[in-house]
């Protein structure tokens, strides 16, 4: 069964990047024939004051050098937190504010984003590089009492940290992104979930995506975050100038591309073990129960694959939970950092992934 399903699994996914590559094509097509060249133009966007007067370093890492901003007493218990795409460090701006009161709070970009290095080449953007970069930086920085915060991508990464590496992490947050063993039940069963993964079968053609995110004004982009669909629900929590430091991150030359990078890896049968363990350190995930990427039954079934786990539900809120809701997100998360322990799951049997 296994060598069948996964040439059905690569003849579906196939299947679907032409289907949605083809789609963008007409699209694009059209767009140059009704609008122009100018349409295509691309734009080098300034960098707004939104972006400054935070405490920015670099740690060179055994491949790249990794851009972070770090905030708050150099001895408190840290906070680490992982961006998703198509995102950066600001995206925790909100949590940055709020528990660098109490705690070391360092945001990382992530390799191929920002000004972290941008290696070239697919292959660079394996999950496993990803996942190892965020072991040295704890390792290199030699953090302690780390709790890993992650959104998104960076939650499929940090999921992973977790049951890779559960001695360096003390406490693991989840934002709306399922265990990857859950996200493949859901994605098994669930016909909407598979639809709701269509932009993961475009990104993975070349050069399309790349124009597609760029082109008319990187309206792309705008509508992921403002749009009615997909957009953060509280729309006064993603300001215009925010919007701006979006645009000036990724209209740099070559910003696209890395994170691109990961999606066309993804389905690559390197990009995870084959056995992973149940995650042992405590885990909260919180989800923005309006996510237009993910069915929120993944966020349900993930509790099963955590030693210790509490799920969170926020109503109203979008994939972008911790822009959306940042109060509720922050109460929860400092709740959940000074608890010792609660619902404790006995689900220690070793498990396959296939994602």
């Amino acid at each position: 069964m296994g060598v069948f399903h996964n040439l059905f699994t690569i003849v579906y996914a196939t299947w679907r990047q032409y289907l949605y590559t083809t789609g963008a094509l007409f699209t694009l097509t059209w767009k140059w024939f009704t609008h122009g060249k100018e349409y295509f133009v691309e734009h080098i966007y300034p960098e707004p004051e939104c972006l400054k007067n935070w405490n920015h370093k670099f740690v060179q890492l055994k491949d790249i050098r990794m851009h972070y901003v770090e905030e708050g007493p150099s001895d408190g218990d840290v906070l680490l937190m992982v961006h998703g795409f198509p995102e950066f460090w600001y995206s925790w701006r909100y949590q940055i504010q709020f528990f660098k009161r109490s705690h070391r709070c360092v945001a990382i970009d992530m390799r191929g984003y920002n000004t972290t290095d941008h290696p070239s080449g697919i292959s660079n953007y394996n999950i496993k590089f990803l996942v190892d970069d965020i072991r040295q930086f704890i390792e290199t920085l030699g953090l302690k009492k780390v709790t890993l915060a992650a959104h998104d991508l960076g939650a499929i990464i940090s999921w992973r940290v977790a049951m890779l590496h559960p001695n360096l992490i003390d406490k693991l947050i989840i934002c709306n992104v399922p265990h990857p063993s859950a996200f493949y039940q859901v994605y098994k069963s669930s016909k909407e979930q598979r639809d709701k993964s269509w932009y993961i079968y475009f990104f993975q053609s070349q050069l399309l995506p790349e124009i597609a995110m760029r082109s008319n004004k990187m309206k792309m982009l705008e509508s992921m975050f403002r749009g009615k669909i997909a957009g953060i629900r509280n729309s006064q929590n993603f300001t215009d100038e925010d919007m701006l430091a979006w645009k000036h991150v990724f209209s740099q030359p070559g910003a696209t591309t890395g994170p691109l990078n990961y999606y066309r890896d993804l389905f690559n049968a390197s990009n995870v073990p084959k056995k992973l363990q149940v995650v042992q350190p405590k885990v909260l995930i919180l989800w923005g129960d309006e996510d237009a990427f993910l069915d929120k039954k993944g966020a349900e079934l993930s509790i099963q694959f955590c030693r210790q786990c509490r799920l969170q539900m926020i109503r109203g809120a979008s994939h972008w939970v911790q822009q959306d809701q940042p109060d509720l997100v922050n109460t929860y998360m400092e709740q959940f950092m000074n608890e010792d322990s609660y619902n404790i799951t006995n689900n220690f049997k070793e498990i396959k992934s296939h994602l």
